[in-house]
């Protein structure tokens, strides 16, 4: 009863008869970590048996380390006290006047019941270790490209925000940074940017791929130049050996030519696109699924359905 309250508490489906009770496993959780991960200060636990091979950390400057720890948070949104979604987010300079924000994808507060459309009554958290999280308020959306901003209802300290509204080189090397959703841990993993494959099904023209290879929870997270950690594009998930992400061009263009609703005296959040209704950028996030190797075909033991980044 214990796993199954915590499974209501997170949102996920539960087990079919006897699954949970031999061992079976949820797949494509928010609690799926990748990459190697980071602790914080006072965070005393070992991490090398969560973390993957490969060297992250110590192939980035420290001064790159120390902003990526101070600007990238984790997200939880809420219906009522059911965790809705969670995924990862980026402090960023607001171009017009400089406050801080965060940027992520719009399907942390996406509506189940029409999906170009976000729900505002869902609450979000957001967490910056070691001890700080607040409040957050959706500020803009792009229900066709998945991008959200979100406001901070109270001051986070000690913040490094990025001015993602500059013009950057393109690097061939790159790290995918997520946070963890429970302790908030870093996690990041090393790739390079690739071109598409006339096999990859991307319904999104102006996706790009990297080779990082992240989990769920690392949605809406930055894709970073692994030479000076410069911001590149937001990140998207898919289960395959690349991974999608929205150039930091695109982003900039969206996000240029707008003001924040709350700027504007206004308490709602406002759709970039307006009255558009081209839907050609949808990227599906894999649903959480039960599964047991005793069984030869797994199929009936998933949980179908989508949800969008």
């Amino acid at each position: 009863m214990a796993d199954i309250n915590y499974l209501k508490s997170r949102g996920y489906p539960q087990p079919p008869p006897l699954v949970l009770e031999i061992g079976g496993k949820l797949l494509n959780t928010f609690e799926e970590d990748f990459g190697q991960l980071y602790g914080y200060k006072d965070y005393d636990c070992n991490l090398d048996h969560r973390s993957s091979w490969e060297e992250v950390w110590a192939d980035l400057k420290k001064e790159v380390v120390t902003n990526i720890g101070r600007s990238v948070v984790s997200l939880s949104s809420y219906d009522g006290d059911v965790r809705y979604f969670s995924c990862t987010g980026l402090l960023i300079k607001w171009h017009k006047t400089g406050i801080p924000v965060i940027l992520t994808s719009a399907s942390l507060v996406r509506s189940r019941v029409d999906e170009d459309k976000i729900d505002e009554k869902l609450k979000i958290k957001v967490l910056l270790p070691p001890n700080q999280s607040a409040a957050g308020t959706s500020e803009l959306y792009h229900s066709d490209y998945n991008i959200a901003v979100i406001s901070l209802q109270k001051r986070l300290y000690g913040i490094r925000p990025e001015n993602i509204f500059c013009t950057v080189e393109r690097p061939r090397r790159v790290v995918a940074i997520g946070r963890e959703a429970e302790d908030g841990l870093l996690m990041g993993t090393i790739g390079k940017r690739v071109k598409k494959r006339a096999d990859d099904k991307l319904s999104c023209e102006d996706l790009k791929l990297s080779t990082c290879q992240i989990k769920k929870v690392g949605i809406g997270g930055p894709l970073v130049s692994l030479f000076d950690g410069c911001f590149v594009g937001m990140n998207f998930y898919g289960e395959t050996d690349v991974t999608p992400y929205l150039p930091r061009r695109i982003i900039v263009e969206v996000l240029s030519g707008v003001d924040l609703p709350s700027q504007r005296g206004t308490d709602h959040a406002t759709d970039i696109m307006g009255e558009a209704t081209v839907k050609k950028n949808r990227w599906p996030v894999p649903k959480p699924y039960w599964y047991h190797p005793r069984f030869d075909d797994d199929a009936p033991l998933r949980f179908f359905g989508r949800q969008l980044q």
